[in-house]
């Protein structure tokens, strides 16, 4: 099993860490993951005005959906500093890649409030250090803010101008679609995706 580097700890004590290593991937990258068998399942999200449909065909795979949420901007750090600066004249979006999330960028791009600074790192280190600038708004999914090293950062968390809601879903080869543990897993996932939407 394995995630993007924002919904890696919803798999926490559900299955095994997958053998690749964190980084931001395309959807090409992840079927090609799962096609060599490296990877049994994926755990992927897709923001758009499409709820109902899966991001886009990936050959020999199937979606199965988890649930949905309303992603949050978490913005500066409330440390003693913070709150004696000015506030920022302008803010910026942060984002992942603009490969491993698409969906994400044209929905940024279609609020036209901000602008969008991708960034590739991988550690919750290198965001908190961006969002300590002061400037960003970093669409993230409510669950994470609770997970450290986040929770302990005191971010501010804001409701979107326009509300960005994330779908999530599995992405799975289709022999294993019916079994026994993946339907486990999927159940478990929508229970937790449920209970951080709440």
């Amino acid at each position: 099993m394995a995630s993007g580097p924002f919904h890696q700890h919803l798999l926490d004590d559900l299955a095994p860490p997958g053998p690749t290593p964190l980084l931001w991937r395309s959807l090409s990258q992840w079927g090609e993951l799962l096609r060599a068998g490296e990877l049994e399942a994926v755990l992927l999200a897709s923001v758009g005005p499409d709820l109902e449909a899966p991001p886009a065909p990936v050959e020999g795979m199937e979606w199965l959906p988890l649930g949905r949420w309303g992603l949050l901007l978490a913005c500066r750090l409330n440390g003693h500093d913070s709150a004696a600066a000015p506030p920022p004249r302008t803010f910026r979006f942060l984002a992942p890649p603009v490969a491993a999330a698409p969906a994400l960028h044209h929905a940024l791009e279609e609020q036209q409030l901000a602008a969008i600074t991708p960034l590739d790192a991988v550690a919750a280190t290198d965001w908190l250090a961006a969002l300590q600038r002061g400037d960003g708004l970093l669409p993230v999914p409510p669950s994470l803010l609770q997970t450290s090293p986040w929770r302990e950062a005191s971010l501010t968390a804001v409701w979107p101008w326009e509300p960005l809601v994330e779908r999530l879903w599995l992405l799975v080869p289709p022999e294993l679609a019916g079994s026994a543990a993946v339907l486990s897993l999927a159940a478990r996932l929508r229970e937790r995706i449920a209970a951080a939407s709440r």
